[in-house]
């Protein structure tokens, strides 16, 4: 079905926005690159080729999962966010050349997003110039349909079903029932040699008579194998024969997963009409363009000022919530969560322009408004 471009598209990413300045040159570009070389060194994971799923940043098996799935979706989300700058900044200068502008006035601005302002805002201006007088021009088109990732949100979840750690495990299971590896002292059976007192039958005694051997009873000393029941001292791999919580999905986890799934899925290209209420030259030449280059801004603004809008916000919740969780985490764990926080709302940050900055362009040459 044809629909109007209506402005109910544009639902606000988040209360990030900030104007870092308007000047033109690449001074966005420099401090991007400088933000992101200090990321890399915090946290090579957020910006390396490789999966920060599965990284280990802190022996806390729940806690590595979380911040696993989190770097990646922040990893995901700069990279998307370069990506619609590029589409979007691309698509403007395309339409702004086929209307008689030049390139070098269409250059970024500094700040987030700065590759879009410059080109989106001065096409926007340009096409206010060629409406003057009244033409309204008219749009209907088929929206975009976006799917998510369907690979990726099955791989990211399979990486949030969190083992029970040990602690829980002895503090949960009934002694009787508990076994493991003790480093220390066994005080009950042992699969393997005891070494030390055998209530029992034991294969092999030294001098003294203290057991070296498989002891077929209760051993009161070290046990090189598998010991039961008691341990005076730590437990290693312990397991239990009762009931202990089983293996879970941690919810954050699953929440940057399902984020990632969104951000990083595909859309269809919209087919939009344009329809001039009164021909000129020039308006031809910016309906021609327009109607190819436009669906990208189209895209760029369902996909990532309406559909993809929360999850962005997911993200942004998340990077401080993880952030009041790392006591006893580790440094390396606190790096990288840093890193990847700010990585979000800088990403956060870009992509609003984008949107908004786009939103002008085919707002204007869609509605006329």
């Amino acid at each position: 079905m044809h629909k109007r471009l209506a402005s109910s598209l544009l639902v606000p990413l988040m209360a990030l926005a900030c104007d870092t300045g308007s000047s033109s040159g690449g001074g966005g570009d420099v401090a991007a690159a400088l933000l992101g070389a200090s990321q890399a060194v915090a946290c090579p994971e957020l910006v390396g080729r490789g999966s920060a799923v599965g990284v280990k940043y802190t022996a806390k098996a729940r806690l590595n999962a979380k911040i696993g799935a989190f770097v990646q979706a922040a990893k995901d989300l700069r990279s998307a966010a370069l990506s619609i700058e590029a589409e979007v900044s691309q698509a403007c200068v395309k339409i702004g050349t086929d209307i008689g502008l030049r390139e070098d006035q269409m250059i970024a601005q500094a700040g987030p997003g700065g590759k879009v302002k410059g080109a989106c805002s001065v096409l926007s201006a340009e096409i206010d110039a060629i409406l003057a007088g009244g033409i309204r021009i008219d749009a209907t088109y088929d929206p975009p349909k976006c799917q998510v990732n369907a690979s990726v949100k099955a791989s990211c979840k399979g990486s949030c079903t969190v083992e029970v750690e040990p602690a829980r495990i002895i503090a949960e299971c009934t002694p009787a029932e508990l076994s493991g590896t003790c480093e220390g002292t066994c005080g009950g059976s042992c699969e393997g040699t005891c070494n030390g007192q055998c209530k029992g039958e034991c294969s092999a005694k030294d001098a003294q008579g203290n057991c070296v051997g498989e002891c077929k009873g209760e051993c009161s000393g070290t046990c090189s194998g598998t010991c039961h029941v008691s341990c005076e001292g730590s437990w290693k791999a312990p397991q239990c024969k009762g009931k202990v919580t089983p293996p879970s999905v941690d919810a954050d986890c699953k929440a940057s997963c399902d984020a990632r799934a969104e951000i990083s899925g595909s859309c269809t290209k919209p087919r939009l009409e344009l329809k001039a209420s009164e021909s000129t030259a020039m308006v031809a030449k910016l309906i021609a363009s327009a109607s190819v280059h436009v669906p990208a801004l189209l895209v760029a603004q369902f996909k990532f000022g309406k559909q993809a809008a929360g999850s962005i916000k997911v993200l942004v919740k998340l990077g401080n919530e993880l952030s009041g969780e790392l006591e006893g985490a580790g440094s390396r764990a606190v790096a990288c969560v840093s890193a990847a926080a700010s990585a979000v709302a800088e990403a956060s940050v870009s992509i609003n322009v984008s949107v908004k900055v786009s939103a002008s362009v085919s707002g204007k040459v869609g509605t006329g408004s």
